[in-house]
């Protein structure tokens, strides 16, 4: 926000400045965990005070839902303060995927076939419409938040849920548990670890992003922090939340590791062509080297407690690769769920299906009878997105995410400043775990909110739209 713009409108400018848009969206993050572990401890009470609450994951929709409202009047205060405060409204590209965004979410929930229906209707599962106003709220703040203190202060809060998370998840293996486990039976083994989201798969997702965030602030810890035990701390809990995220057993988490290992792989050989210097170069090869030789001993270990644990997924993944797409067995049912998901496009193409209301495509298929399998989530964000919203809504996220990383990948080999170069390379390493996981998992509203900061971080305001004829 300009100088210009606080001066003119001062009280809107304090309110939705870029300051309380990440104290704001670290609240949120760092609450969720924390309000999860405080119902389970509750619950595990058997207090008849607190019987209202009757399974874990009882809060975080709302809180979510809550967030969402809150966010969406922060937004429209930002751009009434925006085109109020200076001589000229400047529009950016991050501002049209906002709006775009929001308008096919609701284009699709209008001309839903069943009409406020999410996620089969079960509470801890779907993303509504105000689960998808917070998504899209965390967009537009983190597109707002350049400032380098803020964006390492919004990674602090990874860290410190990194720790949460990992603490949680590690005493899960060894069978201590604060509540019972909503999904037990989409465990793929008694020792899994699920964190506070009651689901492997789901931890598999924010472990994935958890540990992509620790690990990149080790990788560059040199230029951010000078205590070395705040160093070596960082790199503690990248390992701890590393081992938790293997314990559960979540292939996709593998995808979604290996892809940032070879984005860091690659953007190091790029960038000894840019300005970057040669020590500070030579520094973050030799932690990223460092994080490789931890990620290397953690797997042993993992191996030592329990290899036939991974060993059976490894298994399954090289099934995977003999078996066809089309295949109902493939990548753990989703064969069948692509299957149902992609042939309700042809009829459901401009709009989708429905908001998250992908049970509906099972219950078209031909045959399809009362009792017969239903999967209300496409285990494949894009597919999910794809079936649900229209290829419209598609087409869009994915020019949204290869915008983002297009500028990032600029901004990373252009910038001069190391510690903005750093925190941005960090948020890009996220951003790339994310997005490559993403091809075998589900958005649910206890995860997405930590991509959909990143993203807007990502999603550089590099120059404003003009709509002048040249």
């Amino acid at each position: 926000m300009t100088d210009e713009v606080r001066a003119k409108t001062p009280v809107l400018a304090k309110i939705a400045s870029d300051k309380v848009f990440c104290w704001m969206s670290m609240a949120l993050l760092v609450f969720l965990p924390v309000a999860e572990i405080i119902v389970e401890v509750l619950m595990s009470t058997k207090n008849k005070a607190f019987r209202f609450i009757r399974y874990p994951s009882f809060f975080q929709p709302n809180i979510v839902a809550i967030f969402g409202i809150a966010g969406t009047l922060m937004v429209i205060l930002s751009l009434i303060s925006r085109a109020t405060g200076g001589r000229k409204f400047k529009l950016y590209l991050a501002d049209i995927f906002y709006f775009t965004l929001l308008f096919f979410m609701l284009i699709s929930m209008i001309f839903s076939v069943n009409f406020g229906v999410f996620a089969n209707g079960l509470k801890h599962y779907m993303e509504h419409p105000l689960h998808f106003l917070c998504y899209y709220s965390l967009f537009y703040f983190g597109s707002m938040i350049e400032d380098s203190s803020l964006r390492k202060k919004l990674l602090i809060s990874y860290l410190i849920i990194a720790v949460i998370e990992g603490i949680v998840a590690f005493l899960q293996t060894r069978d201590i548990e604060i509540a019972y486990c909503l999904f037990v039976n989409d465990k793929p083994a008694y020792f899994a670890a699920y964190g506070t989201l009651q689901n492997t798969n789901f931890y598999g997702t924010l472990s994935c992003v958890l540990t992509a965030a620790t690990s990149g602030l080790f990788i560059f810890s040199s230029r951010l922090f000078k205590s070395k035990v705040f160093k070596w701390s960082i790199y503690v809990a990248a390992m701890l939340i590393f081992y938790t995220m293997l314990s559960s057993g979540a292939r996709l988490a593998w995808v979604g590791i290996t892809a940032m290992i070879c984005m860091y792989i690659v953007s190091l050989i790029v960038m000894r062509k840019s300005n970057i210097g040669k020590d500070y170069l030579k520094s973050i090869t030799r932690d990223f080297i460092i994080v490789l030789a931890g990620y290397i001993v953690v797997i042993i270990i993992n191996l030592l407690a329990d290899a036939s644990f991974i060993t059976n997924r490894v298994e399954q993944t090289i099934q995977d690769t003999t078996t066809a797409i089309g295949d109902d067995d493939f990548g753990s049912g989703r064969g069948e769920i692509w299957k149902a998901a992609l042939s309700s496009v042809p009829h459901h193409w401009a709009t989708g299906i429905g908001l998250d209301n992908l049970s509906q495509a099972f219950v078209e298929q031909p045959g399809w009878q009362p009792g017969d399998y239903v999967q209300a989530k496409g285990h494949s964000e894009y597919i999910h997105t794809l079936a649900t919203q229209g290829v419209f809504a598609i087409t869009n996220y994915v020019l949204l995410l290869i915008y983002a990383g297009v500028t990032a990948i600029k901004a990373i080999f252009n910038e001069k400043d190391e510690v903005k170069r750093g925190l941005l390379w960090i948020f890009f390493g996220i951003f790339t775990a994310y997005i490559s996981q993403a091809l075998f998992s589900s958005s649910v509203m206890n995860v997405a909110p930590y991509f959909w900061i990143v993203l807007g971080i990502v999603t550089q305001r590099t120059k404003p739209i003009s709509f002048k004829k040249k």
